[in-house]
């Protein structure tokens, strides 16, 4: 009787850890059924997400190259324009080509500002040459048209046109990444010739 009852017990137990056994065994079953349905879904999202942020990054660079566009023709048409309005003479021998002279305290300077081509294809650029009797420099000023992170820069015109006392500047500068231009034009008085013989005397009247 008391064998008995041992097999019984021993059975009933047997049997509770076959079923405890079983029901783990199904839910890891789910589990990994579960991860192995949603790791796709996971995947899908981490890509959406990395694209949307290089999207967003692409866009970003865009802009900024653009921006540094229309920062760079601004500045350097202002520059052009504070040295031609400040010349007792001025000369155009080419719409590409602005020949600035001065006379500061009786002594002459003269600045020319040309359009020329880029080497080895490098974009075309201004370049800017200042010529005195004590001083001068050459140099690709005041600006480059070179590549940065944010684009690749470059003047694609400038004409200096006189007409009527008056010096029309233009300046066209693209972003050869994102294909955009950008003009920027001014109009600047041109110096009567009272002012040339006077600057040319050393400012005696």
């Amino acid at each position: 009787m008391a064998d008995d009852r041992g097999r019984t017990v021993r059975e009933k137990s047997c049997g509770t850890c076959q079923e405890s056994r079983a029901s783990a065994l199904k839910e890891e079953g789910y589990v990994l059924l579960e991860f192995l349905t949603s790791f796709p879904v996971y995947v899908v999202l981490l890509v959406s997400l990395f694209a949307v942020w290089l999207s967003f990054l692409k866009s970003y660079v865009v802009l900024l190259g653009d921006w540094e566009l229309q920062q760079e023709m601004r500045l350097t048409l202002e520059r052009i324009a504070q040295d031609a309005s400040m010349a007792t003479h001025i000369e155009c021998s080419a719409p590409y080509e602005l020949h600035i002279e001065r006379h500061v305290n009786g002594k002459k300077s003269t600045t020319d500002y040309v359009l020329r081509e880029g080497r080895k294809g490098q974009p075309p650029y201004i370049s800017k040459k200042v010529s005195g009797e004590d001083h001068g420099y050459y140099a690709p000023q005041p600006m480059t048209g070179g590549s940065n992170v944010f684009g690749n820069l470059a003047v694609v015109d400038f004409q200096c046109v006189p007409d009527k006392g008056l010096l029309h500047l233009s300046l066209t500068g693209e972003n050869r990444r994102t294909k955009k231009r950008v003009t920027f034009s001014t109009d600047i008085c041109l110096p009567p010739k009272e002012k040339e013989e006077k600057e040319a005397q050393g400012g005696k009247t």
